[in-house]
């Protein structure tokens, strides 16, 4: 008993080609497992929501159902119950511990026990259990939810960015990896921290324009000449945007990887055009997916075009479910993303429902690019969350899907910046909802047509037409997406809550 994570198993030895015959015999196996040894006697939340569930019945994917879904809901806290996540952290004691482990792994306590002396064994187990970090979600929510880590679990999120190393090429100590992720206590700053430390290669944390500022951050790419980037895409964008426009050299950068935000066909093209052009070769932009209820992230290879995200099958189970029914749906359907760990530490969540829709589901095919045998599913995600209802009119709401808005701002070549408020009209609470678009324009485009143009279109995608488009600088909009000064940039402002200054 190390108390450290160690990959072992069938799985773990060669995590990127599991035999796709065997693979859910052996993904169940690994989940009664984790079932068995360490939530169902450690965990406080699922010890009573799973108390009528036969663990030896879960034996093939359809058995998932038997286990509840949770939702972020679950795990938040309110004024009511703030330390609500502490449920679901694993809380072992000694009389927990005694009864789950084997007559081998007591042999192994004892053996080390007379050999180091009980304190090593208590030594050990704080190691494996004991929380010594904490990630918070992003959300909308007045109080941030926390999630905790033990080493056990920071051993594993190291673990998670040698394999996001191995996806996405890092083949040499020579290369070098630049992060504009701003310093936060969250998943995706420690995700690229493991990245850089597991594939030991040279990393700079550079805290993103909120901290060091683009321009010193374009010197930094200047000097250091990195083949890695990463960072949220719409800073990555205006970063490489800048230095180009500056006449900075960027060649150096082989591989942009982008997690925090949607990756969309058109902004991938536009940020490699503008790469190519500044003389990298063959730039490769891949996305990444984490939530903080994961611990961990997951990246798409770079040998093609979404690829789709490769998991880790020793370390998780996903499955795609219809929103309405939550019934599973076959591979390649759309659907709801959701998360199940197969080991961890620290807290856990079972059958977690993301509430991200993957569009075009799960695949088990081999990846067409690497050849890797890992589930994968695919890169076209959309927030579930961002289908808003918007009252057009004093009768009726309309179910107004913003993903489809985003993209079409995003990937279009005659807009550089964008931003889309909602807002009640008068500011009056009672009146209808509207929507209100600015752009900024890229260098050398013309603005004649471009506020019909986009009213007819964003009218013609999504089935509500703008309130108003308006035309303003760049430097402006910057300031409005709080580009160098908030965490992420602020594409939708939803301001109908504040409407005749209610709360």
């Amino acid at each position: 008993m190390q108390g450290r994570y160690q990959p072992k198993g069938v799985l773990s030895r060669n995590w990127g080609q599991p035999d796709p015959s065997r693979l859910e015999q052996l993904q169940m196996a690994l989940l009664r497992q984790h079932l068995r040894q360490k939530v169902m006697p450690f965990h406080p939340h699922y010890r009573k929501m799973l108390a009528d569930v036969d663990i030896d019945s879960l034996q093939c994917y359809a058995d998932m159902k038997r286990i509840p879904f949770s939702t972020k809901s679950d795990i938040a806290p309110t004024a009511e119950a703030p330390d609500r996540p502490k449920n679901f952290v694993l809380q072992p004691d000694q009389d927990s511990i005694r009864k789950v482990l084997s007559p081998m792994q007591k042999a192994g306590m004892m053996w080390t026990a007379m050999r180091h002396g009980k304190e090593e064994i208590r030594k050990r187990l704080g190691t494996e259990y004991r929380p010594v970090q904490a990630f918070f979600t992003t959300g909308r929510t007045a109080l941030p939810t926390s999630f905790f880590l033990s080493r056990y679990d920071l051993d594993i999120l190291q673990e998670c960015g040698k394999r996001m190393g191995e996806v996405i090429g890092i083949a040499s100590k020579e290369d070098r990896l630049v992060s504009v992720f701003p310093y936060a206590p969250h998943l995706a700053f420690w995700q690229v921290h493991g990245v850089g430390l597991a594939n030991e290669i040279f990393t700079l944390h550079t805290g993103g324009g909120r901290a060091m500022g683009t321009e010193g951050i374009l010197r930094a790419l200047e000097k250091m000449r990195p083949s890695h980037l990463t960072g949220i895409p719409g800073y990555v964008y205006h970063l490489i945007r800048q230095g180009i426009e500056e006449g900075r050299d960027l060649s150096s950068i082989e591989v942009v990887f982008l997690g925090g935000d949607r990756v969309t066909v058109g902004y991938r093209e536009k940020l490699e055009s503008m790469l190519r052009e500044n003389g990298s070769k063959n730039p490769k932009v891949t996305s990444v997916l984490g939530f903080t209820e994961s611990k961990k992230c997951w990246i798409e290879c770079s040998g093609g075009r979404e690829t789709g995200f490769h998991t880790y099958p020793d370390l998780d189970l996903f499955e795609v479910v219809d929103p309405e029914t939550l019934e599973p749906v076959p591979d390649g359907t759309t659907g709801e993303l959701v998360y199940t760990p197969l080991d961890g530490r620290g807290s856990l969540i079972m059958r977690y429902r993301t509430g991200d829709l993957v569009n075009g589901g799960m695949t088990r095919e081999p990846c067409p690019a690497c050849g890797r045998t890992v589930p994968r599913f695919s890169s076209d995600l959309s927030r579930a969350s961002n289908q808003t209802d918007m009252s057009l009119t004093k009768i009726k709401g309309t179910l107004v899907n913003l993903n489809i808005i985003t993209d079409l701002l995003t990937d279009s070549e005659r807009i550089d910046e964008w931003q889309v408020v909602l807002s009640k009209r008068n500011d009056d609470p009672l009146d209808v909802d509207e929507m209100g678009i600015s752009i900024s324009l890229p260098e050398g485009k013309s603005e004649d047509g471009i506020e019909e143009w986009i009213a007819n279109t964003v009218q013609q995608a999504a089935e509500v037409r703008p309130s108003t488009v308006e035309i303003i600088p760049r430097s402006e909009m910057l300031d409005r997406l709080g580009m160098e000064t908030q965490l992420k940039e602020q594409r939708i402002v939803d301001l109908r809550q504040q409407a005749g200054g209610s709360q």
